[in-house]
């Protein structure tokens, strides 16, 4: 199987939260239960490829009080993992779901870090001599101005195929590298300039503008209206039957990495790849905290998904 490495440059620890009612903002609520789980990106897609049968590499940074948690988290996964240190710290982040299944996020923005910080994860990367780089979650603080010519130069050699799952100025930026594969948001559309997206023809619409721009393909989610992909195969719209939600944070991470493990390393169809990906994050909404899903809970997801050439 190809070699993978999931990239995360901004850490988190993800406190989940669940009320007994629905959220009374500016009121008191009061919780039934917590969870407390590593909750970026990458970590959930390294998780979930794991769970699938893959031997991902995790790349990331620790130090401050969460970041032995994070550490402790993907060894217990049995994940191999290399982390880096930085005087900034991890970050902690907490999502709120109600009675309702409403989920609430309060995200923090993470970082400064340093160049020397970011050049030493950057040079053991590179070293591994991966297939496939998937480069997820946000941009710290320090990294902005930095990161299209010290971490951007240093992988688009390196690598044959680059995934990117960022947003803001991350996505804006590392988008001109022209990546294999972006897997944006509504709300994330508005780095490459677009507005979120009412409807999911208008989410293909823009999803093409992007490919015909960059040559890069697109996965837009789009919640409870699925998803649209637009790529070298053409363009699909992918339906999902609505679920109630236990645990949302770590849904599109489900999907993407469920996504990679059928299409870029196991090379299976694009629509079993995007019918796979999508009954992923289905399974995962099915679940606490940031649990990811293994490969029974995504098969009998399935039958929730339907994928049509558009």
């Amino acid at each position: 199987m190809k070699k993978i490495a999931i990239v995360t440059l901004n850490p988190g620890v993800d406190r989940i939260v669940y009320l007994d009612g629905p959220t009374e903002v500016g009121g008191h609520n009061r919780s039934t239960h917590t969870m407390m789980h590593q909750g970026s990106k990458g970590a959930n897609q390294a998780l979930m490829l794991k769970n699938l049968g893959a031997f991902p590499e995790y790349f990331s940074f620790t130090g401050g009080a969460f970041g032995p948690l994070c550490e402790r988290f993907t060894d217990a996964a049995g994940i191999s993992s290399h982390y880096f240190p930085t005087s900034c710290g991890v970050r902690l982040n907490i999502k709120v779901i109600d009675s309702d299944g409403v989920g609430t996020e309060f995200n923090e923005k993470g970082g400064p870090l340093t160049e020397n910080e970011l050049k030493a994860l950057a040079c053991e990367l590179i070293s591994g001599k991966f297939d496939v780089i998937s480069l997820c979650g946000s941009f710290p603080q320090g990294v902005e101005n930095s990161v299209e010519n010290t971490f951007a130069n240093m992988l688009k050699d390196s690598v044959s195929t680059l995934i990117l799952d960022t947003s803001g100025n991350g996505l804006s930026r590392f988008i001109k590298e022209k990546p294999a594969l972006i897997k944006p948001n509504r709300e994330e559309l508005r780095a490459l300039g677009f507005d979120p997206p009412a409807m999911w023809k208008d989410a293909l619409d823009a999803c093409g503008k992007i490919y015909e721009k960059y040559k890069t393909a697109v996965i837009c989610t789009l919640d409870r209206d699925g998803s649209v992909y637009y790529g070298d195969e053409g363009a699909f719209r992918i339906e999902v039957e609505p679920k109630k939600i236990v645990g949302f944070s770590g849904a599109g991470d489900a999907y993407l990495a469920a996504f990679i493990y059928k299409r870029f390393l196991c090379g299976e169809s694009i629509e079993e790849s995007l019918a796979f990906g999508a009954a992923a994050s289905v399974a995962k909404i099915g679940l606490e905290g940031s649990l990811m899903p293994c490969a029974d809970g995504i098969g009998a997801a399935k039958g929730s998904v339907s994928v049509g050439k558009v």
